[in-house]
């Protein structure tokens, strides 16, 4: 759905620009091509606005969810190591929701308000033209139909109807057309200009361009440029339209025309659809209209208009394109890849300045740090052991711990992963919500291992390795893995086994012999994967053999979970 939106906005932008510049350029087109190109010129722009197939624009500036976690670890840190969760997620993914997916939601909303909207208006329309309108039977009329549709060689059977409720002559019915007349007098070479003219329309298959519009209208309802191409197409129509019903017409001809026009939509049009010719366009479209059958001036072909649109589309869409990829080279290529590096490293020296503060924020909870004697005290009982274990982000964790051997309880800290809490910064800290301190029964006290307790293991930092690299980078450093059956999707990012979707795939590149779990472990690893992947799998590596990159020769897959 990110991609979907993504090529909507950038289509939105890009298109956007196209129909403003030629909306600027129209006057000036309009002294030298023909009406009928230049309506040509604004369907190719519809087009352009239906189909979303531009160049990608980069949109960071949007987050891929609605919190952007930034973490600052409290110390002291005794033991980080990258965990099997997830690597992009949150801890609490039921507590987020992804913004992308709210931002759908909203246009699926708008998309659906305006498609409902025009077709109850439309249906309503078109109930109220059954019971009102009854066909005309007046012999003259009807021969002027028939000599018209001969004309134009049209074969399709078009009704002939005066509705009750209209004040303008229009064209209604994709599948069984119908030319409406309102309840007027109209003078026999009137209604010829009348009828040719929307048998022009139906000749042309205006109405489903007219269909075409509003798809653009309901796709990019939150453009506001999208409705000032519909209404300015919509006037073009007519205008392409009447210059194919005065070709070859002298002045008289095009004067009396226009008087028609006048005449007939004197009242303008009081009730009409979006499915519908309109024969009146507003005071504006009018006017324009007026000037346009009063000249007489010669126009050339517009195969020009045409070649200067898609330059337009094309040229805008190229420079969105450069402008993304340049973007892009500065971002993650990958999302679902993270490349850890894990070196054991001596224990960090703390200051009692230092432990009181990181113990400051359990105070409320009943727990205190005495700097002067370097002591821990829960409700004012000496603390052997505390630790607090919560996550941190990017499928890290932190184990905050203390230990004084004359300590007589061991307690930890409770938190509420449910709930995000805020840095002073804004951002989100995935640690949750600290809601108390709880101490360890007398049995679990008297089941600690004190010689675990005396010497904990070493600090162990996790850090990103590498640049980031780019999908076909990634897709050759993870070659090595296709012998064994692993296999790497670079438009998906993600990673195949015997045709499963990995979910997660740990790969120790070296090590000491150390587990990853001790706090002693000093080498390097690889944890990639997908969430919504069905298999975990890990590489096997031969540390007795090590490549050209000091890795252990990978030897095997096998499928942890």
């Amino acid at each position: 759905m990110r991609d979907f939106l993504t090529a909507l906005l950038q289509c939105s932008v890009s298109m956007s620009l196209v129909t403003l510049v030629y909306a600027a350029m129209l006057p000036l087109l309009s002294k030298r091509y023909a009406a009928k190109w230049r309506y040509m010129g604004w369907l190719v722009i519809v087009a352009g606005w239906v189909f979303p197939f531009r160049p990608r624009i980069n949109l960071s500036f949007l987050p891929a969810q609605v919190t952007d976690i930034s973490v600052t670890p409290i110390q002291p840190i005794i033991n980080v190591i990258p965990s099997m969760a997830d690597t992009g997620g949150i801890v609490n993914a039921s507590a987020t929701i992804p913004l992308w997916w709210v931002l759908a939601a909203i246009w699926i909303l708008g998309v659906v308000s305006v498609v409902l909207y025009h077709a109850l208006r439309h249906g309503r329309f078109m109930k109220m033209v059954r019971r009102w309108s009854e066909p005309v039977t007046d012999l003259e009329s009807l021969e002027i139909l028939y000599s018209l549709k001969s004309e134009l060689e049209i074969k399709t059977q078009v009704k002939l109807s005066v509705c009750q409720s209209i004040t303008s002559p229009m064209l209604v019915g994709f599948f069984r057309p119908a030319i409406l007349l309102p309840p007027m007098k109209i003078a026999g070479d009137e209604l010829s200009l009348i009828l040719k003219h929307e048998l022009i329309h139906f000749n042309r298959r205006d109405l489903w361009y007219k269909a075409l519009i509003l798809a653009a209208t309901a796709l990019h309802w939150f453009n506001l440029v999208v409705y000032l191409m519909a209404k300015a197409t919509a006037i073009q129509c007519e205008i392409s339209c009447d210059a194919l019903v005065l070709r070859g017409a002298d002045f008289q001809q095009r004067k009396q025309y226009g008087e028609t026009i006048i005449g007939v939509v004197r009242n303008g049009a009081k009730l009409r659809t979006a499915l519908s010719t309109n024969f009146y366009g507003g005071k504006k479209g009018m006017k324009n209209r007026i000037s346009s059958i009063m000249d007489t001036k010669q126009k050339r072909a517009g195969v020009a208009i045409l070649c200067i649109v898609l330059v337009g589309i094309l040229t805008t869409g190229a420079k969105l394109a450069a402008a993304a990829d340049k973007e892009q080279t500065n971002e993650p290529k990958s999302k679902n890849v993270t490349n850890y590096i894990a070196v054991a490293e001596e224990n960090v020296v703390e200051t009692p300045e230092s432990k009181a503060e990181a113990f400051a924020v359990y105070g409320q909870y009943g727990l205190t740090y005495n700097k002067n004697t370097d002591q821990l005290f829960y409700n004012e009982k000496l603390v052997r052991y505390f630790e607090d274990y919560y996550p941190v982000g990017d499928g890290a964790s932190i184990e905050k711990s203390f230990f004084n051997e004359n300590g007589i309880i061991d307690v930890h800290g409770i938190r509420d992963l449910s709930q995000l809490t805020l840095n002073p910064d804004g951002s989100t800290d995935p640690s949750g919500k600290l809601i108390g301190v709880e101490a360890y029964s007398q049995a679990e006290f008297e089941a600690r291992d004190i010689e675990e307790l005396k010497n904990p293991p070493m600090q162990a930092t996790a850090v990103e390795s590498g640049p980031e690299l780019t999908p076909d980078e990634l897709a050759k450093l993870y070659s090595v893995y296709e012998p064994f059956g692993v296999t790497y999707d670079k438009k998906k990012d993600c990673f195949y086994y015997d045709g499963k979707l990995v979910r997660q795939f740990v790969d120790i590149l070296s090590s000491n012999g150390e587990p990853l779990s001790g706090g002693k472990f000093k080498g390097s690893m690889r944890q990639m994967g997908s969430p919504d992947g069905e298999i975990e799998i890990e590489a096997v590596r031969d540390y007795t053999k090590p490549d050209t990159n000091g890795y252990g020769a990978l030897i095997g897959i096998v499928v942890v979970k």
